[in-house]
């Protein structure tokens, strides 16, 4: 095993069908749970105006990150952007609210696998359950990020093909019956405060998309895979939180549906069809285990990442001579999903885990907003994928992740205190470390561009 990470390179071996299935299959698991806290808030009006608002600005994030991916081809994702074009403080706290992203989401993944385990065996403790999921899916990703993300692939399709079928079956008259009542009676019952405060949970039916092109530096051909992957994904979540709603909001009345712990899985026991019921607790379970497993893969890049350029020690940055894994940076994964599972309060991980997302969507535009500034030119070698509308989509980007973040106020205030100012004391302490690093970039070394034409 090599100390030095240089010794050994990450392998690139990932295809566009491998971006698609890591973004949404740690995104799918929003789609069977977590989604329907905006119900609580907002009612089915609520629910609507929460997919739609996160759900616009979620493909403008996609966007920004496939020419940000496409054009770096980099492990560390938003963090390299944001080292390469913000500067080293935004690049740190973007690196750690990463990482805590997406432990925050493994943790709560696990949690409900667990759950869901004893449910049906009720003798089981959940905490040892949790651990056991934990520790396998992070050997998985030890052993090498090709078969992590096939078995992603599998587990997603699955996933996403139940909630297609249901979907179907449902308005083809064999599903259950729909009941347009529910609807009315709970279009909206907290008014329109509500209807505002149910976008603090939005993003949960999105939550780690850009995720999809923290695999470039993986990528065969980054160029494009990672905007390929990355939309595709994106479209198959929007379409598949359409269904969802459309589904849940028509089998489960308003007051149950907003408290469900698995809304479709219960959806699916409205209609009485036996063979729904099967397919969606299968569904469940796989999108967890796909979303845990894509998790620990890009909170791992994260962490290689921020160690490979020295924020934190460069032990971390050691990569498998065998397996061509950064297998430090993956094992040390565990006591850290670990400490939040340990909790077992979902909302409350589900909370953290958005907070840390909407500080990388505010990062994230921005940064493609410098990237623009730097290097004007639409050439291929610099920009091979060119997003519309760009820079105005990634001002409009960071407006709606302050507008959601802000919600958060109602019923989250702690968390929101607490996760700004962890990032903020972040942002300091490694504006100061990093002023011992050598901060200068070798664009031609490194990347292979000219010289900007704008400095930082």
């Amino acid at each position: 095993m090599s100390e030095n990470s240089n010794e050994v390179e990450l392998v690139k071996s990932l295809r566009p069908y491998h971006v698609w299935a890591l973004g949404v299959g740690i995104v799918l698991v929003g789609e069977y749970m977590g989604w329907n806290f905006t119900v609580a808030k907002g009612g089915i009006l609520g629910s609507l105006f929460a997919l739609l608002v996160a759900g616009t600005m979620y493909v403008m994030v996609s966007l920004c990150a496939s020419e940000l991916g496409s054009s770096t081809k980099l492990a560390g994702g938003p963090y390299d952007w944001a080292r390469l074009f913000v500067g080293p403080g935004a690049a740190a706290i973007v690196g750690l609210a990463v990482y805590m992203e997406y432990i925050a989401l493994e943790a709560a993944d696990a949690i409900v696998v667990a759950s869901i385990a004893q449910s049906i065996f009720p003798e089981i403790q959940t905490f040892p359950v949790t651990l056991l999921v934990i520790a396998a899916l992070t050997f998985m990703n030890y052993r090498g990020v090709v078969a992590a993300l096939n078995l992603n692939f599998a587990l997603t399709f699955t996933a996403l093909i139940a909630i297609i079928a249901f979907f179907f079956m449902n308005i083809g008259g064999i599903g259950g019956t729909w009941h347009p009542e529910y609807l009315i009676s709970g279009a909206i019952p907290n008014g329109f405060i509500g209807v505002f405060a149910a976008l603090q949970f939005g993003p949960w039916f999105y939550l780690g998309i850009e995720g999809a092109a923290m695999c470039a530096e993986e990528c065969k051909h980054p160029t494009r895979a990672i905007p390929l992957g990355q939309q595709a994904g994106m479209i198959t979540l929007l379409l598949g939180a359409g269904m969802t709603l459309y589904v849940c909001s028509g089998l489960i009345p308003t007051a149950e549906l907003g408290v469900s712990v698995y809304p479709l899985f219960e959806a699916a026991n409205q209609s009485g069809v036996k063979f729904l019921v099967a397919f969606l607790a299968i569904g469940t379970l796989f999108t967890c285990l796909a979303s845990a497993n894509g998790t620990v893969c890009d909170s791992s890049r994260s962490w290689f990442a921020l160690s490979r350029d020295h924020f934190l020690t460069n032990w971390f940055a050691a990569v498998h001579t065998k397996y061509s894994t950064p297998y430090r940076a993956v094992i040390f994964t565990m006591p850290i999903a670990v400490a939040f599972a340990y909790s077992g309060f979902l909302d409350q991980v589900i909370t953290f885990s958005i907070t840390s997302g909407l500080v990388c969507y505010v990062m994230i535009p921005f940064s493609l907003i410098r990237f623009r500034k730097m290097f004007p030119e639409h050439t291929q070698k610099v920009r091979p994928f060119v997003g519309p509308l760009q820079p105005y989509l990634a001002y409009f980007t960071i407006f709606l992740a302050i507008v959601i973040m802000s919600t958060l106020n109602w019923g989250y205030s702690y968390n929101l205190i607490f996760g700004l100012v962890f990032y903020i004391v972040a942002y300091f302490y490694f504006s100061w470390r990093y002023r011992s690093i050598d901060a200068k970039h070798d664009w031609g070394e490194d990347l292979g561009w000219p010289e900007p034409a704008h400095k930082r």
